[in-house]
């Protein structure tokens, strides 16, 4: 699915796209560089729906080319979404200039486009005036362009922005019935594995870390985030440690040696396992029992028919 990100520069649109898809912290986001022309991501959005994100640098050398008659096609053809982003401190008759190229640019190479996502950034600033950037997009707007439009105040550093990305892309993966049907079979597989070992399963996607689906159906809770897994969710050495033992004793050590990592509460544990690089498990027990862990784990691996075919379910992991 083709998602194209458009807009003036210095808006904040590679911000949006790194701390959303790839799961960058603001912090590290506030001081990039303008991008040079288009950069293109691509990443499976809730481990179910393939994302090709298309970032359009705003310099004006870049939307010059945009605009182009060699280069309209391939950039504004085949959208499935299209996001105008421009800043709630900017009031410049340039931009509506360019807003208006964008939406007859997109009308004309993406006929099946029904909606084009306007966010208007930067409106946790003290000066930002969202209204008037509001008034200047719209003003003589045509009643077709206007229905066809969606705006929206947002902010990056406060993660509304992210959040109403993540709201249109859910609302594209509802459009999608192969992927839904593909949705129920993981969740009937994992409330399989729940009646089987009396537990809770979370899926999450790596990297932007949401859920993909759980026993506990609708989950609103913030991305799972590891700096490395292997280690768990600190820094440290325990897999270098491993891997020199495993080499002392000749024996391999493939990525995933160590993929589980298990956490104890009060009355339960937690287990945390890394199916694959895309995809990461999180159980929840209902107990302490001493057999609890080694019958979750049991029912986690090749002998467990039902976490097989959760793994068949996952298949495009593997591409």
């Amino acid at each position: 699915m083709k998602v194209l990100l458009f807009g003036p520069s210095g808006v904040g649109k590679t911000s949006l796209m790194r701390t959303t898809c790839l799961g960058y912290s603001f912090v590290k986001v506030a001081n990039l560089q303008p991008t040079k022309g288009i950069s293109r991501e691509n990443f499976i959005f809730r481990g179910l729906l393939e994302i090709s994100l298309w970032d359009a640098g705003g310099q004006e050398r870049y939307k010059e080319r945009y605009f182009s008659e060699a280069q309209r096609p391939q950039v504004f053809g085949d959208c499935d979404v299209a996001i105008f982003m421009v800043d709630a401190i900017n009031i410049d008759a340039a931009i509506r200039k360019e807003f208006d190229k964008f939406l007859a640019s997109v009308k004309a190479f993406s006929p099946s486009l029904r909606t084009v996502n306007v966010l208007i950034n930067k409106i946790d600033l003290e000066d930002a005036r969202e209204d008037e950037v509001f008034e200047m997009l719209t003003k003589d707007l045509t009643p077709e362009n206007h229905k066809m439009c969606t705006f929206t105040p947002v902010s990056v550093k406060e993660g509304s922005a992210q959040h109403r990305l993540i709201e249109i892309l859910d609302s594209m993966l509802q459009q999608r019935s192969i992927e839904m049907q593909r949705m129920s079979r993981i969740r009937a597989s994992l409330d399989k594995l729940k009646a089987e070992s009396f537990a809770e399963f979370l899926l999450f996607n790596r990297p932007d870390g949401l859920v993909i689906s759980s026993t506990l159906g609708k989950l609103d809770t913030q991305p799972l985030k590891f700096l490395t897994f292997e280690l768990g969710s600190l820094e440290s050495n325990v897999h270098g440690i491993f891997s020199t033992v495993m080499e002392m004793q000749q024996k391999p050590v493939a990525p995933l040696s160590i993929s589980a990592v298990i956490y104890e509460a009060a009355d339960r544990f937690v287990i945390v396992r890394e199916v694959n690089e895309h995809v990461i498990l999180m159980i929840i027990t209902t107990d302490k029992d001493a057999k609890t862990v080694p019958n979750i784990l049991d029912h986690i691996s090749e002998k467990s028919s039902t976490y097989e075919q959760l793994l068949k379910d996952l298949k495009w992991s593997s591409s």
